[in-house]
């Protein structure tokens, strides 16, 4: 069945989906979310409307970067210049509206996150969890407009308000913003072609009590965010970054390989945007379990990022306003 649905914002194609995607599992801890090995269905065909247009195909098929948000939550940035992955963890509070990118000067986009909280799980060191429950993405240029995106629904609002369920596949596309749903998997955003987002959607059948229908934020592409960018993601997008074997007035000048030998020291210090932060090797899990990654872990994540938490902390989930100032990202 391929039905269409028009509306003065938008050109939608409904279709069933191609994508393989994993059904809810009975079992505790499984999550309906799938890898983004294949991540948005093509758009060729679509119906669009004038001023809708698509200025050229887009491949069905996109790599998504390391660069994510997700789970408890936890962070990735991927540096692969550096050929460096970075990983730290934010322990917010329910109810805290985290700044992820924010680029509204320059590109016009920001994105924030809404975190909801859960019970720790028995015997863990953490009294509680967060999740994200909610993301929004904010454009202003060329024209206003917003995505807000839950496990169960994504809202798109141009001037014409439209909701869109997260359990049907689908295209949606006008104004340089494009919105594909892959039915219980992944929301992937594309703007202006240069700038795309894949929200992955953690879905539990039979959920234990410190689990939550949570979302998990990824970039897969950043080409059309400024230098200025910035955010808990954002600010290291435009970024290098090196290992040192001893802190600054200890070290020879001397480098690191990306990763240890078995036979080195699993602890460096990373030098980033100014900051010179303690680091250990470990693996952690993304996209939903399925591709381990190996990364050097901030312990202390208030020594790699700019400012504070409450920096990071947005009023509500439309606020694009940010703390931070232009030319505030520093070098090495």
């Amino acid at each position: 069945m391929d039905s269409r649905f028009l509306t003065p914002f938008t050109s939608m194609k409904l279709k069933k989906s191609t994508l393989q995607t994993r059904k809810l599992e009975d079992s505790h801890g499984m999550s309906a979310a799938t890898g983004p090995e294949t991540v948005m269905q093509s758009l060729q065909g679509s119906n669009l409307q004038p001023g809708s247009t698509l200025k050229k195909p887009y491949n069905p098929r996109i790599k998504v970067s390391r660069t994510s948000a997700d789970g408890d939550p936890h962070f990735v940035v991927d540096f692969p210049l550096s050929k460096l992955t970075v990983c730290f963890n934010i322990d917010g509070q329910p109810g805290d509206i985290l700044r992820l990118v924010s680029d509204h000067a320059d590109s016009g986009v920001t994105v924030n996150g809404a975190l909801i909280g859960a019970p720790a799980p028995p015997n863990g060191h953490k009294k509680q969890r967060t999740y994200f429950r909610t993301i929004t993405i904010l454009v202003n240029k060329p024209e206003r407009s917003y995505l807000e995106v839950t496990p169960h629904r994504v809202i798109l609002d141009g001037g014409d308000r439209l909701v869109l369920p997260c359990n049907q596949s689908m295209v949606v596309g006008s104004r340089g913003l494009e919105v594909s749903v892959s039915a219980n998997a992944n929301v992937t955003v594309t703007i202006q072609g240069t700038i795309a987002f894949v929200i992955l959607i953690h879905l539990y059948k039979k959920p234990a009590p410190y689990q939550r229908d949570h979302l998990g934020f990824y970039i897969s592409s950043s080409k059309g965010l400024s230098g200025n960018c910035h955010g808990l993601l954002g600010q290291f997008l435009n970024q290098d970054a090196r290992l040192a074997e001893e802190p600054a007035g200890l070290s020879k000048n001397t480098t690191s390989p990306p990763f240890p030998k078995t036979d080195e020291k699993s602890e460096k210090v990373l030098k980033v945007k100014g900051h010179q932060v303690p680091v250990v090797w470990k693996q952690r899990k993304i996209y939903n379990g399925e591709e381990q990654i190996d990364c050097w872990f901030a312990r202390n994540a208030a020594q790699l990022l700019d400012g504070e938490y409450k920096d990071y902390l947005a009023a509500h989930p439309f606020d694009s306003e940010t703390t931070f100032g232009l030319g505030l990202s520093r070098g090495l």
